[in-house]
């Protein structure tokens, strides 16, 4: 009796979290759809704010940016990230000891005082608000959960692949590109795309390093707040959320197959 009602409370506990996360994406897609500029009832839908959305070039222009920033950003983390895993994996503790500490900080930073701390740097540098110092920073704020992801899927991976390629007759490099690659695809999709949507969504060091007349997506919508934010961002939020929701399903298929897909021997 105790243990039924002990999963009755966990159950009712979950879903209750779910509802209240929910809700604001929820309320969202549904202010989108209402004609009705302030929300109010009776419900009428309508599509009228998705067109508007069509010509704010203000909001575009900022969400191509986001994504712009996001996409150069994923790819850099991807490369250098992967390559760090591996490094460090073979690193002396004299180097893996402190480059931990350092990934470790950048994580346990809050993000406000790392974006002021950066700005400093930056200025020291000569770069200032700029946009290579807004990719800079992005690319420092997002490695960090890529190498994490990585460095568990290389720990728990084996070497006998590797050993077994190389001793039938493989290189260095073909052992990595056809061996390693492959079975340490999943992770590093996922830590793309983590670095993408932590880029995409990280507000702070965008408003601190973005130069002056660029605007992301995340600074566009801050001040449009203090003005009074229009329907079309509701369409806006709901055409993001849809896109978020594909991107995850495909790539969940993709981490599933993903030795298939990287692999180039076929069976006979």
């Amino acid at each position: 009796m105790r243990r039924s009602t002990s999963a009755l409370v966990t159950k009712v506990w979950l879903y209750a979290v779910l509802v209240v996360f929910a809700l604001p994406v929820l309320s969202m897609v549904v202010l989108s759809l209402n004609e009705s500029r302030y929300g109010t009832l009776p419900f009428r839908f309508s599509l009228h704010w998705y067109q508007v959305l069509r010509t704010d070039t203000a909001l575009l222009d900022a969400l191509s940016t986001s994504i712009t920033l996001a996409t150069e950003v994923t790819i850099v983390c991807v490369v250098v990230g992967t390559l760090l895993t591996f490094g460090l994996r073979k690193a002396p503790i004299a180097i893996t000891l402190p480059v931990n500490g350092l990934l470790l900080a950048l994580l346990s930073v809050p993000l406000l005082l790392l974006s002021a701390g950066l700005l400093s740097v930056f200025d020291w540098l000569g770069l200032g608000q700029s946009t290579t110092a807004l990719l800079l920073s992005s690319i420092i704020t997002s490695l960090p959960f890529v190498v994490l992801i990585e460095r568990g899927r290389l720990e728990n991976l084996s070497p006998d692949y590797a050993e077994a390629a190389r001793s039938l007759g493989a290189g260095p490099v073909r052992t990595f590109l056809l061996v390693t690659v492959p079975l340490m695809a999943p992770s590093i999709i996922a830590g793309g795309m983590l670095a993408f949507v932590i880029c995409f969504n990280n507000f702070a060091i965008q408003l601190f390093l973005a130069p002056v007349g660029i605007s992301t997506l995340p600074v566009q919508i801050y001040s449009m707040v203090r003005l009074g934010v229009t329907p079309d961002v509701n369409a806006l939020g709901t055409l993001v959320v849809a896109g978020t929701v594909l991107i995850i399903v495909v790539l969940n298929w993709l981490t599933g197959n993903a030795a298939r897909l990287f692999t180039t021997t076929r069976e006979r």
